[in-house]
């Protein structure tokens, strides 16, 4: 490949307008695909939604994931992480993590959903309240199933579909693009894992949303493969809908688990924060280590010359 095509292909503002340029392109293609789904007979707003949550999954997150690393990369699968060998004991750690620190996200959440803001900032905490109702109602709604097969069905689009598709895009395509852009590791962790949250437009879940997709980038870094962040986000979307069939009401009660309901301090959520820090700190190496011959995640790996 001639120095010139090789410069443009690790440009980083080129590199990002393929990604953005397609994923707003195909997103408008998949809200029309919504609309047509709402209007076929026989087929309930529940179904229309869940079947437009995959479709979007491929078109808005899959395809411009790979459309950037294709542009990228000769390699894209190779340069979006996914060829990167996994461990069971990686996936044992993330189960391991996600118990641990579920106590302090939930109460994060809890707190994050009851910021208000500033009187001079006008209507602008009513507006943002009525999005959030929006997307919580459109959230009971796709978690109102019955039984086994409502149940595989949105495990698999809501858990495992979303997981692997927004993980694809957020950190196999953008993050590698910041890192790329030799901004620093962390830099470009939290710079992607800020879009993240930014993008579902939740104003009050986006702190504990940033430190999920911030500890999602941290996997890849660490291990230095997609599988492992991918099933971390499946395992955090998958326990939500478990829960909701569980409970049998529609909605994510394991959202509650280890909030405290006083005031007070939440010893709770202390417990699990530092419980969190200390298999990090003391674990992190055994359990997320990558896999003897697994090359760096640089962003000029995979790239032909």
């Amino acid at each position: 490949m001639s120095d010139s095509i090789k410069g443009i292909r690790e440009n980083t503002g080129l590199r990002l307008a393929v990604l953005f340029g397609s994923f707003c392109m195909l997103l408008a293609v998949a809200s029309g695909i919504f609309l047509v789904l709402s209007e076929i007979n026989g087929l309930d707003r529940r179904g229309a939604l869940l079947l437009s949550s995959a479709v979007q999954c491929v078109l808005a997150f899959c395809i411009p994931a790979w459309l950037c690393a294709r542009f990228a990369s000769g390699k894209p699968a190779e340069w979006l992480g996914l060829t990167g060998g996994c461990r069971l004991r990686q996936f044992a750690g993330v189960v391991i993590l996600y118990v641990l620190a579920l106590p302090a996200l939930n109460q994060l959440i809890a707190w994050n959903a009851g910021l208000h803001l500033p009187e001079w900032t006008g209507g602008l905490e009513g507006q943002l309240r009525e999005m959030e109702d929006a997307a919580a109602d459109t959230t009971s709604l796709i978690l109102s199933f019955s039984g086994i097969p409502g149940l595989l069905a949105t495990v698999l689009v809501v858990g495992v579909l979303t997981g692997f598709s927004e993980e694809l895009f957020f950190r196999g395509a953008l993050q590698k693009v910041f890192v790329g852009s030799r901004i620093g590791v962390a830099a470009s962790v939290w710079m992607a894992a800020f879009i993240f949250s930014a993008v579902h437009f939740q104003f009050f879940g986006f702190v504990p949303r940033l430190l999920m997709g911030a500890m999602f980038g941290y996997l890849l870094i660490w291990t230095r493969s997609l599988w492992v962040p991918v099933f971390a986000h499946a395992l955090n979307n998958s326990m939500v809908v478990i829960a909701s069939h569980i409970a049998g009401d529609g909605e994510a009660s394991i959202d509650s688990f280890g909030v405290s309901a006083e005031g007070g301090v939440p010893w709770g959520a202390v417990a699990s924060a530092c419980a969190t820090a200390l298999f990090l700190w003391r674990f992190r190496h055994y359990f997320f280590s990558p896999r003897t011959g697994v090359g760096s995640l640089d962003s000029r790996e995979g790239v032909d010359s």
